[in-house]
Order: structure tokens, then C-alpha cells, then sequence
């Protein structure tokens, strides 16, 4: 009975948190979203100033690192 009570205890915290963190990211979600063309502007800066080198690993790195930027703007690269 004991363990019960524990559990309903640590439920009855948990909820407000998770729905006080859930309005947080809705929050966020609701900014100002970039244009995929502010945004792929946004990555070539981000990238062209952490990726350095231009022979072919460097070039798949920066690739993936692109791709990753932008999906961080929540865009995916065009095929």
C-alpha cells in the first residue's frame, strides 16, 4: 500500500512539469520561421565558418552538416 502511494505521489508531480514543458515548446514553436532561402543562407555562413578544407571528406562533411542545418530550421534539402 505504501509503494501505492509513492507512485500516485510521483504522478501527481510529474503532470504539471510535462504540461509546463509542453507550453514551453509550443511556445517556441509558434517564433518567426525562417525562409528556406534565409535559412540556407543562415547554414552556408554556419557551415562555411566550422567546416574548413575543400577536398572530398571535407565535401560529404559539409554536406551532412548542411543537411543537418537545415533540418535544425526544420527544412529538408531539395532533391
Amino acid at each position: 500500500m505504501q509503494k501505492f502511494n509513492l507512485i500516485a505521489i510521483a504522478v501527481s508531480v510529474a503532470m504539471p512539469l510535462s504540461l509546463a514543458s509542453a507550453g514551453a515548446a509550443s511556445a517556441q514553436s509558434k517564433a518567426k520561421k525562417l525562409t528556406y532561402e534565409q535559412a540556407w543562407a543562415q547554414c552556408k555562413k554556419e557551415i562555411g565558418a566550422n567546416v574548413p578544407g575543400s577536398d572530398t571528406t571535407s565535401s560529404a562533411h559539409r554536406q551532412t552538416a548542411g543537411a543537418a542545418c537545415m533540418k535544425k530550421y526544420g527544412y529538408r534539402l531539395k532533391k
